[in-house]
């Protein structure tokens, strides 16, 4: 059973790398108006993220971007008929806290043909809470994911229409999450399994499955921090004319490393359901006084990305932008995650590596602006971002899908020096649901297998399917403000 629990710690430690959802493109509320593109168009301090070449390309000395993005997302999981009739479907719905990632972009102008400038940002996060008691709290039942990332840029604008820029980013981060150790209901094969085992080795045991009903009967919940890892942002600007500009960018993947975590362990709130554990952990030879010394240690990867762009300006008042990102998702192949003893950094357990095998995707974006005068501009987009992860490995912790937005936003400038920017967008999945399975392995069922002598060919295989159809959906409401001087 101490193996089990150190297990799933490990696996814990990284379960916010899935999925799309980490990646978050809400950092300028000026841009989530206009469906997040950016790449070529001269955008002040905020191209010191977009594109730090065209930061060069800054029409006062200084210039400073700020704002905030409030993110409501939900997501649905349903499981699958049961054609029979026999068994009902299942609804549970997400209770996700709102997401806030926050950004702030200086730049600096000494001379006319070089731009120095700072950024900081939130470029990563997650946030997915689906409760304690749900179908699948053995695979997750809440997850925070926040990573953040300082990036001081030079940009250099070499003759009148071209320029080049880079900066590097330092990004760091924490986490928690937590999730059952076992299946949720006595009406589980293999909880039924575990328990006519259990039952088998200490004659009089209750069915504890049957006592917590639908209740989880112990959690793990898990606390982090990430080491800072340093990348790179690059980027070319060619400013063709009045009319057109191109664009293209380059961010450096990055490994963040995870040393440590605060492992807690938590049991059903029901003292008959805790004595009867009392007496069984014992049994199967847990110490759980070594489970909270543990160290997990494993590395998160933050994928590369090259970005292609283009602006057409036809008159100046209208500004058209496409954005074309490749994310090399397929950096995240597999997971390998150690359990060392923190005296003197001894494997504790030996961990099987985790296939993960994501795909590189690609999101294209559109968008356009009007400046109606000279203290309104109105923008309008949309995007369309894949999913990295196929059918075969679909989970709740991030329910990954391909994701389908449309957004709106405007700009009050009420005086020369001050632009105040509002965004609202709609995030939707591209097709209404989505199906999908990811392989669980009991390995508590396994454990006793092996523990407790069961015979292997009387109880159910230790690995099965979690399927069911997905929705995902979000509003995204957006607050900025630009000074320049």
């Amino acid at each position: 059973m101490k193996k089990i629990l150190l297990l799933l710690a490990a696996a814990a430690a990284t379960l916010t790398a899935s999925a799309e959802g980490y990646q978050v493109n809400n950092l300028s509320s000026k841009q989530n108006g206009m469906g997040h593109v950016g790449t070529a168009m001269k955008l002040n301090s905020e191209s010191v993220w977009f594109n730090p070449a065209a930061a060069a390309f800054q029409d006062s000395k200084f210039d400073f971007s700020v704002g905030i993005t409030g993110i409501a997302s939900k997501a649905t999981y349903t499981s699958l008929p049961d054609y029979t009739g026999a068994t009902p479907q299942k609804h549970f719905t997400s209770d996700n806290k709102i997401s806030t990632p926050l950004y702030a972009y200086f730049n600096y102008k000494p001379l006319d043909w070089m731009s120095v400038g700072l950024a900081f940002n939130t470029p990563f996060g997650s946030s997915m809470n689906w409760g304690d008691n749900w179908a699948g709290a053995h695979l997750i039942q809440s997850i925070n994911l926040s990573a953040y990332n300082i990036q001081p840029t030079v940009g250099f604008r070499i003759g009148k229409h071209l320029s080049i820029g880079a900066g590097l980013m330092m990004t760091w981060g924490k986490f928690d999450l937590s999730r059952s150790l076992l299946p949720i209901g006595a009406d589980n094969i293999q909880n039924q399994a575990l328990i006519g085992a259990l039952q088998g080795a200490m004659p009089g045991m209750p069915n504890i499955f049957e006592l917590a009903g639908n209740r989880s009967l112990m959690s793990l919940a898990l606390e982090g921090n990430a080491k800072m890892a340093v990348g790179v942002n690059a980027g070319i600007m060619w400013d063709i004319n009045e009319q057109w500009s191109l664009g293209f960018t380059y961010r450096s993947k990055l490994r963040m490393k995870v040393d440590s975590g605060k492992i807690d362990l938590k049991t059903i709130d029901d003292p008959a359901i805790q004595q009867v554990i009392a007496q069984l952990l014992p049994t199967v030879g847990l110490d759980p006084t070594k489970l909270t010394s543990a160290v997990v240690k494993t590395e998160l990867p933050l994928p590369a990305s090259l970005t292609w762009g283009v602006s057409f300006r036809p008159t100046p008042k209208w500004e058209f932008a496409v954005d074309l990102q490749y994310v090399l998702w397929s950096a995240y192949d597999k997971l390998d995650v150690r359990i060392l003893n923190p005296e003197d950094n001894t494997p504790v357990l030996s961990i099987p590596v985790s296939e993960k095998n994501y795909s590189n995707t690609l999101a294209v974006r559109i968008g356009g602006q009007y400046h109606v005068c000279d203290f309104l501009t109105a923008r309008m987009g949309m995007y369309v971002d894949e999913s990295p992860v196929s059918s075969d490995y679909l989970n709740p912790e991030t329910p990954s899908m391909t994701k389908l937005a449309y957004t709106a936003g405007l700009t009050l400038r009420p005086t020369r020096w001050l632009d105040i920017d509002l965004a609202y967008g709609y995030v939707n999945s591209a097709d209404p649901e989505r199906t999908g399975s990811y392989p669980y392995t009991n390995s508590v069922l396994e454990l006793v297998k092996q523990k407790l002598g069961a015979a292997g060919a009387t109880l159910p295989d230790s690995t099965t399917d979690f399927s069911g159809n997905y929705t995902a959906r979000a509003h995204t409401f957006s607050l900025g403000l630009n000074f320049r001087f």
